[in-house]
């Protein structure tokens, strides 16, 4: 088992303090062992069909709709980053707790790991926003990078992203789609069409559905994009970008603008 030490708020904000499965926002049927393991470290990403119990799906529903409320009077698509110092982002942070998603992080990002600030994104129908195929980046909020052998080698503490569905997300709904296999490679931020029309070509770019309360966890070089909702219904999501401590990190964090870690 991984010991979480409880640091004081003003340090880096608080401790990830673990949550056995009975009282954790997730399934009984979660599982984060081997198997997801090697999944991710093929393709690049994995999904985990049974992920929130449905009674706190809605609780996470509603903490949503509550903090997003008042911004979508007016557009049909948002992305909030919400400072995990704010009472609204408690329900997310739950989530999170639970020590079998935790000892699965933990194997990608290792200790101390960091939950950087929660993000909520909601594209009602009608939104148009189509983010191009890319390639996260690291290097300028927590200091992180690659190198091309290290990328290759798939080297580990790298950063990841949660990404919990809290309505279909499909390419029809203005979800995800990845290129898997393709995260041992440095393709650039904005990955280069010709790669992704090659990869594609091959039988290789899929579709990241997920159904509501299911999740997914991607590695930042693994080629995505997001597409326009074509649908009748929002396609409401949340992420969390989770990293290994970095003294950069040390840096920017303050009383106003914390994080979450493990130690």
């Amino acid at each position: 088992k991984i010991p979480l030490s409880q640091l004081s708020w003003l340090d880096i904000g608080g401790a990830l303090t673990r949550v056995k499965p009975w009282l954790s926002m997730l399934c009984d049927e979660f599982r984060a062992g081997r198997e997801s393991l090697q999944c991710f470290d093929e393709d690049g990403f994995c999904i985990f069909e049974s992920f929130l119990r449905p009674q706190h799906l809605e609780e996470l529903r509603s903490s949503f709709d509550t903090r997003l409320r008042e911004l979508l009077a007016d557009n049909v698509e948002v992305d909030l980053g919400v400072n995990w110092a704010c009472p609204s982002a408690e329900p997310f942070l739950r989530v999170l707790q639970d020590e079998r998603l935790l000892d699965f992080l933990v194997e990608l990002c290792g200790l101390p790991l960091v939950a950087m600030r929660l993000e909520l994104f909601e594209k009602r129908p009608g939104s148009t926003n189509l983010i191009p195929w890319h390639q996260d980046t690291y290097t300028t909020h927590v200091g992180f990078s690659w190198s091309p052998a290290e990328a290759e080698a798939a080297a580990k503490p790298h950063p990841v992203t949660l990404w919990v569905a809290l309505d279909t997300a499909s390419s029809e709904s203005g979800g995800m789609e990845m290129v898997p296999g393709r995260h041992r490679e440095l393709l650039g931020a904005a990955v280069p069409k010709g790669a992704i029309v090659d990869a594609a070509a091959h039988g290789h770019s899929v579709e990241y559905k997920l159904l509501p309360g299911q999740a997914g966890v991607h590695h930042p070089l693994t080629p995505h994009r997001s597409l326009e909702n074509r649908s009748a219904h929002s396609r409401r999501a949340f992420l969390v970008r989770l990293v290994p401590w970095s003294e950069t990190i040390r840096q920017r964090v303050t009383e106003e603008e914390p994080v979450w870690t493990s130690q």
